[in-house]
């Protein structure tokens, strides 16, 4: 049986009904259907951000046009980055964790999961700086710019020592 509906009328501003005009949704062509399309889909997000198995879906459609954008750009130029590769892999998994890390906390467990979520962070940041370094075990690496790593190893180097040296004091 077909759910109800409930009649609702809104204003919009002369740019937003432009805009809604203008709207490509699939399966919607009437102001009505566009917004039903909309609502649905600010729910499905909303929604989805309640666990990381939702989330992360979600997280990678809405990068989706970009992260597509930069390998179609990769691929007319016949370049391509294995620094940007791991970054655009690794973005999507951080907003998810992120996005979905205190969802549904009740009060008791704010502190725990706040300490989980900083360290599921600290995890995420840490295997992105190892395969970052990994690349710059050679002067050269993968990437639009080769010496893009090398250049900046100097100084992380020199954070490194002064970390060392300040542990084994």
């Amino acid at each position: 049986m077909p759910e109800k509906s409930v009649p609702l009328s809104v204003r919009i501003s002369v740019d937003d009904a432009e805009f809604m005009a203008r709207l490509r949704i699939e399966g919607a062509t009437t102001p009505s259907e566009k917004m039903r399309k909309l609502l649905a889909e600010a729910r499905r997000r909303r929604e989805a951000a309640a666990d990381y198995g939702s989330a992360l879906p979600m997280v990678r459609e809405s990068l989706e046009p970009a992260l597509t954008a930069l390998r179609e750009l990769e691929h007319e130029e016949g370049i391509h980055s294995e620094f940007a590769l791991s970054v655009s892999e690794w973005l999507p998994d951080t907003i998810a964790f992120l996005v979905s890390g205190l969802a549904g906390v009740s009060e008791e467990q704010r502190g725990d999961a706040l300490r989980a979520l900083e360290a599921g962070l600290a995890d995420r940041v840490f295997r992105l700086l190892e395969q970052t370094l990994r690349l710059g075990i050679t002067p050269d690496c993968p990437a639009y710019s080769p010496t893009l790593v090398s250049e900046r190893m100097d100084r992380v180097l020199s954070l490194v020592e002064v970390i060392r040296s300040s542990r084994s004091d």
